[in-house]
């Protein structure tokens, strides 16, 4: 039976309900943010997901149903308008939520939730935290702000059982604390969630703010980068590949043509991921990632993304546990190619090691690559030097996991995808047999 056969009464009680879950949607990516971790993240961009909206959404709503206490922190918050005091107000008025008390202190629901607002940076210099063991929910809003010593004391006072600590953020430095003690952890209790720019992660993301996205790329691509894509700020001169390149080849449409290549990164570390790649021609067609996968599991991955087709041209980081996603490969029937990072380059006049010529010969200009912010920042976050003798030189990937907590996992594999000064005498098709 359609609405509009039922009594009038009726109809207006489904029609409120109805409009009351569409008041209560949030982004769809932020609807995770009703599952139960200790610590949830999100990050992106300027209007990406409607970061605060979304949360300023779940948390009304949780304490308009459940008495809890919520603390909503900045780093530094010297009065109450630099807080998320009004976009709270202003949820509780759009979700149509009776009863409620607010004050310039404070915020009660009728269910008996408290929700405040403090600067962290004030509470540990007059040692309040404390005050604040019984919470349930810190809200942590511009979390890139929030120093390391702020983040010492606020799990530990988080200590009610079932408590959270939420963050939004986007990203600031190369490193902001909250990424590299949480985010970047191997900690299986943290929800992160990334969030793409425009209305790709925010259904209600305006016109107006379209256009002033499109003219921020027009008129400064590196600062829309931040601003926007929720990139770091500003891009080291001595990058290997500008942000602005990297974007154009995330938005550029390419046709599949030959050659049908893959790249195997295979992980090495306890936090380090697989990543697979396969393209046809310029075009980028398949990604995989994989975390705490052995040699076998990786070889048949990537001989399925192949389809199973000893056309394909698989490449592999052959260095370290490398070798045995190569010999598995190679006893599938797989046309598989081991790759050295530090071997011998084609070009030696130019460069000294493989992952120097495949870093500065990437065809960035030309190709179509997958729009993913953590792609964008291990492709953008990698510098360069010179040696002894003036060639440039890719920083060893120590110094990027010293910066960002984790290898280029997933730009490495991008690269193998698209490098092409292979010796194509090394390819070797295996004899196809089951591996155990």
């Amino acid at each position: 039976m359609t609405l509009d056969k039922l009594p009038e009464k009726q109809q207006i009680f489904l029609s409120d309900i109805i409009l009351q879950e569409e008041l209560e949607k949030v982004s769809p990516k932020m609807e995770r943010f009703r599952e139960s971790y200790r610590i949830k993240i999100a990050h992106g961009g300027r209007g990406a997901g409607a970061k605060s909206w979304s949360v300023a959404s779940l948390l009304v709503q949780a304490a308009h149903f459940k008495p809890l206490r919520i603390c909503c922190f900045r780093e530094i918050q010297r009065s109450l308008e630099e807080s998320s005091y009004r976009l709270m107000v202003d949820t509780i008025t759009r979700l149509r939520y009776k009863g409620w008390k607010t004050t310039r202190e404070y915020l009660d629901s009728l269910c008996g939730s408290h929700i405040i607002f403090r600067g962290l940076s004030d509470m540990r210099a007059t040692d309040q935290m404390k005050s604040l063991e019984g919470f349930d929910i810190f809200w942590l809003e511009e979390a890139s702000a929030i120093s390391r010593e702020s983040l010492t004391v606020l799990l530990p006072t988080l200590r009610k059982p079932g408590s959270e600590l939420w963050a939004t953020l986007n990203r600031d430095a190369e490193k902001d604390p909250i990424i590299a003690e949480y985010w970047d952890s191997d900690r299986e209790d943290v929800l992160r969630i990334e969030l793409l720019e425009g209305k790709a992660d925010n259904p209600w993301f305006p016109d107006v703010l379209e256009a002033e996205r499109q003219a921020a790329y027009r008129n400064n691509p590196d600062e829309a980068e931040h601003v926007w894509g929720g990139s770091p700020r500003k891009q080291g001169d001595n990058a290997v590949l500008s942000r602005v390149a990297i974007r154009a080849a995330m938005s550029r449409e390419a046709k599949e043509t030959e050659p049908d290549e893959m790249g195997v990164d295979v992980a090495r570390f306890g936090n380090d991921k697989t990543e697979i790649y396969r393209r046809k021609g310029a075009k980028t067609i398949a990604h995989e990632s994989y975390a705490k996968k052995d040699t076998v599991f990786v070889a048949n991955a990537a001989w399925n993304m192949a389809g199973q087709d000893n056309k394909v041209v698989i490449k592999v980081d052959d260095t370290g546990v490398g070798g045995g996603v190569t010999d598995n490969l190679r006893r599938l029937g797989a046309n598989v190619i081991p790759i050295n990072f530090g071997g011998t380059p084609k070009n030696t006049e130019k460069y000294t090691t493989v992952a120097d010529e495949m870093w500065f010969e990437f065809p960035i200009d030309e190709i179509e690559i997958p729009d993913d912010p953590q792609l964008m920042e291990e492709l953008s976050g990698r510098r360069y030097d010179y040696d002894n003798i003036g060639k440039r030189k890719v920083e060893p990937k120590k110094k990027f996991r010293e910066r960002f907590g984790r290898s280029p996992d997933r730009a490495d594999a991008l690269l193998l995808c698209f490098y092409t000064n292979y010796n194509r005498d090394e390819s070797s098709v295996g004899s196809a047999q089951i591996v155990y």
